[in-house]
């Protein structure tokens, strides 16, 4: 019961992180005009789906309160968003790297176009066919490790980019991002959003790496050669 609460709590945190993560993305989008702080709000958002329905199935259990759903509504709340997460990042990366590439363009609406048409057969496989559960999540499973394969490409070219680059501040956003994104993506294979027992520890220590990689993603977007972070970074590597 004790690693179930702390787990859930985590969830929380979690969830007021990423609320605050896309706040900020927004007031900053308001005043610098900047595209990719869009992706960035957009990507904050998709990660509340399943963690926002498990973290209050648990709270209100606690009240004697339960909530539950079919199997397959379970699925769709697990994965309905993971193409709104990539498609979030794809526009980011695009914006940050190759805002004027026609090409770089048109991966992102092919890909755009895919998740649409992935999402409306999703939502028909889940809440209008007779296929089992067992079967749409395998299926779901198969999409979205496809799109997660592909969002690594773009990460791939950031971390060489930013690792060649003489600009400082452009070279540590990229490796925080990167460090960042990686931590997230791997915390999300490993957690599933379901506490399991046998697994606790394990998925704990995913849910706190997720939250460094929520913080390392958030100061990669805003590292400018003012911030505190910027000057403690390059006073160490200085030495």
């Amino acid at each position: 019961m004790v690693l179930e609460m702390v787990y859930h709590t985590l969830g929380f945190l979690i969830m007021a992180l990423m609320i605050g993560l896309a706040i900020k993305f927004y007031i900053n989008y308001k005043y610098t005009g900047q595209k990719e702080l869009i992706g960035g709000v957009l990507m904050g958002l998709s990660f509340l789906g399943g963690l926002v329905y498990f973290s209050f199935q648990f709270l209100l259990g606690l009240f004697g309160i339960e909530v539950s759903v079919d199997d397959k509504t379970l699925i769709f709340i697990n994965f309905g968003l993971i193409p709104l997460l990539v498609m979030s990042w794809l526009y980011v990366f695009y914006q940050l790297l190759y805002p004027d590439s026609k090409k770089v363009l048109a991966f992102l609406i092919i890909m755009l176009i895919l998740s649409i048409i992935w999402e409306i057969s999703f939502i028909y496989m889940v809440f209008f066919s007779n296929l089992t559960a067992e079967v749409v999540g395998d299926i779901a499973f198969i999409f979205d490790a496809f799109s997660m394969l592909v969002s690594l490409v773009p990460l791939a070219i950031l971390a060489v980019k930013s690792i060649r680059s003489k600009d400082q501040v452009l070279k540590y956003r990229g490796i925080m991002l990167i460090i960042g994104f990686l931590l997230a993506g791997v915390s999300l294979v490993i957690d599933e959003g379901i506490f399991d027992p046998n697994n606790a520890i394990i998925e704990i220590i995913a849910r706190i790496a997720l939250i460094f990689g929520l913080f390392l993603a958030l100061y990669g977007f805003f590292l400018t050669e003012e911030s505190k972070l910027y000057k403690f970074i390059s006073g160490i590597s200085s030495e």
